[in-house]
């Protein structure tokens, strides 16, 4: 069970977790109240792209040593209900925006997440971030790789609107 929840988590941990997503995700909504029609398609290949790419990818990265170990229930919640659903709806409101004002957003929004994860669940230990030492350059250096979402998305777009008709890529 230590693998699936981590040491010392239960099921309560795991909804003040969900409390915090479904607070951001209210606050996004404030924004941006639903995704356009013409964005729905884009939608859901954003969503199983990010959440199965980095579902899978978090655990490659704990294998080479760059990420800490997240326990498999966080790495779902934080990869399919986070990155996935919610991620993908802020991008769904915002990608008309500058993208550095996008960058922002993303990194603001993911380091609270990840705060919260650290301080509910207490993963996101890793006591550095490549070569800069300290569990806060770790936390803050992979929010801001967060912040790279829809720098990656318009690359990964491009590609699959090669593939598939309907697929909208911002400019």
């Amino acid at each position: 069970m230590v693998s699936i929840l981590g040491p010392g988590n239960n099921f309560i941990n795991y909804l003040f977790v969900l409390i915090v997503y479904s607070s951001l995700f209210i606050i996004m909504r404030y924004a941006n109240r639903r995704v356009e029609l013409n964005f729905r398609k884009t939608f859901w290949i954003l969503f199983w792209g990010w959440a199965v790419g980095v579902f899978i990818g978090n655990y490659i990265f704990y294998l080479i040593g760059i990420m800490s170990f997240l326990p498999w229930l966080n790495n779902f919640f934080h990869t399919f209900i986070w990155i996935g659903l919610c991620l993908t709806f802020l991008y769904a409101g915002c990608y008309r925006n500058p993208l550095w004002e996008q960058f922002l957003l993303f990194a603001i929004f993911s380091f609270i997440v990840k705060a919260a994860e650290r301080y509910f669940l207490g993963t996101w230990e890793l006591p550095y971030f490549f070569f800069i030492d300290g569990n806060a350059a770790y936390i803050i250096g992979w929010s801001l790789m967060d912040g790279l979402y829809p720098f990656i998305s318009i690359a990964g777009l491009k590609i699959v609107s090669r593939y598939t008709e309907g697929v909208l890529v911002p400019a």
